[in-house]
C-alpha cells in the first residue's frame, strides 16, 4: 500500500525553502528581524487532506507572525504518487537551495535486513547515507517526544533524523452507530459476525460497505486488516518470503485474497468509481453503513456532519474474536531537515514551535493522530472510543514488508494486490492472483 502512504499510506507535506535576499535573523526575543535585507519563503506542498491542510495553514499564519521575516506558500498536491514523485525529483536534483524539509507519510521503515539481502534501499535511507539529512539528536525539541516514539520512529544508525507527529490506524471500519442500534447490531468481533452485518444491512436495503475504489490504494487498506487478523505473525511470514519458508501461495495468503474479494462483492454498486475524498461525505450523510478507511478521516467525517453518531472497529479477519481485537497501522508525517538547505535555522525554528506543546496538541486533534509526545490532552471523542483496541498497537503489513528490487506489477511496492481481484480487476480467482504474485516475486530473486 506504499502508494499512498508509499500506497495511506501512510499522508504529509513537502516544505521547500527559497531565500530572495538570503538567511533572515532573529532579534533577542526570538523574533525575525524586520529590517527589510532580509527575505526567505518558506514553501510547502501537501497531499490533499483537508483536516491536517486546515490546521497547517493557520500554523502557518501563528509562524509568520513570530518571524515576519518569512513568508510561507502551502500548495496541496494529490495523495497519490505525484507526492512522492515530487519529493523525489526535488532531491535529486540536488537543488539543495531550493529544499529544506522533506517529510515523510510514514517513518524510518523499509530498509533491508540480514535476512533480505538485495532489498532495495528506501529513498530516505539514500538520502540520509548521502549526507543530505541533518541529525537532530541535538535539537532540544526532540526532548518533547516520547522516547519510545523517537527510538521507533525518529531514529536511524543511533541519531535521530526526524520528528514523528503521530500514529494512525487503518486497518479498521468506520461505521454509523445509529443504523447499527436501528437493526440491533452489535460490533462484529468474528468474521461471520462480520458477514451477519453484512447480510442484515443488504437484506433491509441498506448500502453496507463502502471503498474509494477510484484511488485504488484505499482497498488497500481493508486488505491489511485482514492480513493483521488472519497472519499469526506477519513479520515471521514476510521474512519467510526470503528464505523460501513461506509462499505468496499458501493458504494463509489464499484467504487473505478470498476474504478481501468477498468483501468487495459486499461493496456498493460502483465502488471502483468512488474517490477518496468523496467516500468520507457517502458515509456522512448516511448513504453507507461502514467504509474502509484510516483513523485520521475522523475529523473529516466529523467536519461532514457534526450530528453523526460514529465509532471505529478492527476488521475481523478471523473467526477467532482475540486474534482481531488490535489495530495495526504506522507512525505518519516524519518531517527532515534538508542538511545543506541555507535556511536551515529557519526550518528548525518551524519545527520547534510546531513541537511546542500547545502546537502539538493542536495538531494531533486536528489530524486525529495518535499523540508521539506524553500527557497530550485527547478532545476527540472518537479517539477515546477506539482507546482499547490502540492498546497492542502494531505496525501494518505495508510498512512490514521489505520488497525485492525490479519486481512484476502483482507483486510490487507493498506487495498483495487484491483489487486486482474481480468486481475490482480482471482476475477471477484468489488462486490465479497468488500465482502471478508468487512467480514475480520467484523472478526478482537475487541472482
Amino acid at each position: 500500500m506504499k502508494r499512498k502512504i508509499l500506497s495511506i499510506t501512510l499522508v504529509t507535506a513537502l516544505m521547500f525553502v527559497l531565500a530572495a535576499c538570503g538567511n533572515g535573523s532573529t532579534d533577542s526575543d526570538g523574533k525575525a528581524s524586520t529590517d527589510g535585507n532580509k527575505k526567505v519563503t518558506l514553501k510547502i506542498i501537501h497531499w490533499q487532506q483537508e483536516n491536517i491542510n486546515n490546521y497547517i495553514k493557520e500554523f502557518n499564519k501563528k509562524f509568520e507572525e513570530k518571524y515576519p521575516d518569512v513568508k510561507v506558500e502551502y500548495t496541496t498536491v494529490p495523495a497519490d504518487a505525484t507526492y512522492d514523485q515530487l519529493m523525489q525529483t526535488r532531491m535529486n536534483a540536488g537543488n539543495t537551495g531550493d529544499v529544506d524539509i522533506i517529510p515523510l507519510k510514514s517513518s524510518f521503515v523499509g530498509a533491508p535486513q540480514d535476512w533480505s539481502k538485495g532489498a532495495a534501499d528506501p529513498m530516505w535511507k539514500q538520502w540520509i547515507d548521502a549526507g543530505l539529512i541533518s541529525d537532530l539528536s541535538g535539537q532540544a525539541f526532540i526532548k518533547n517526544y516520547n522516547e519510545v516514539d523517537v527510538q521507533n520512529a525518529m531514529t536511524y544508525n543511533d541519531k535521530v533524523y526526524g520528528v514523528n507527529m503521530g500514529k494512525v490506524a487503518f486497518t479498521g471500519l468506520f461505521y454509523n452507530k445509529d443504523l447499527f442500534a436501528k437493526y440491533n447490531l452489535q460490533v462484529p468481533t468474528t468474521w461471520d459476525e462480520l458477514q451477519n452485518v453484512i447480510k442484515v444491512f443488504k437484506d433491509n436495503g441498506v448500502e453496507a460497505l463502502g471503498f474509494a475504489g477510484k484511488d485504488v490504494w484505499p482497498i488497500g487498506l481493508a486488505v491489511q486488516g485482514l492480513q493483521a487478523s488472519i497472519h499469526e505473525d506477519q513479520l515471521s511470514y514476510i521474512k519467510g518470503l526470503w528464505t523460501g519458508q513461506t509462499k505468496l501461495t499458501d493458504p494463509v495468503q489464499i484467504e487473505v485474497l478470498q476474504k478481501a474479494q468477498t468483501l468487495m462483492n459486499s461493496a456498493m454498486p460502483g465502488f471502483m468509481g468512488i474517490d477518496y475524498g468523496t467516500l468520507p461525505s457517502l458515509f456522512a450523510t448516511g448513504k453507507v453503513a461502514m467504509i474502509a478507511d484510516g483513523t485520521w478521516d475522523a475529523t473529516t467525517i466529523q467536519a461532514a456532519n457534526p450530528d453523526l453518531k460514529f465509532g471505529y472497529f478492527p476488521i475481523p479477519g478471523s473467526n477467532d474474536a482475540a486474534k482481531n481485537k488490535d489495530l495495526a497501522g504506522k507512525y505518519d508525517m516524519t518531517w527532515m531537515v534538508v542538511d545543506k538547505s541555507p535556511n536551515k535555522d529557519y526550518a528548525l525554528k518551524w519545527l520547534e514551535m510546531l513541537s511546542e506543546k500547545g502546537n502539538y496538541t493542536d495538531f494531533v486533534n486536528a489530524a486525529g493522530f495518535l499523540p508521539t509526545q506524553p500527557d497530550v490532552e485527547i478532545k476527540s471523542e472518537f479517539i477515546k472510543d477506539i482507546q482499547p483496541y490502540l492498546e497492542n498497537f502494531k505496525l501494518s503489513w505495508d510498512q512490514l514488508f521489505i520488497n525485492r528490487q525490479n519486481v512484476g506489477q502483482y507483486i510490487a511496492e507493498s506487495s498483495v494486490h487484491a483489487e486486482m481481484l474481480k468486481p475490482a480487476g480482471p482476475i477471477a480467482t484468489p488462486e490465479e492472483l497468488a500465482s502471478k504474485s508468487q512467480a514475480d516475486w520467484d523472478a526478482a530473486a537475487p541472482k
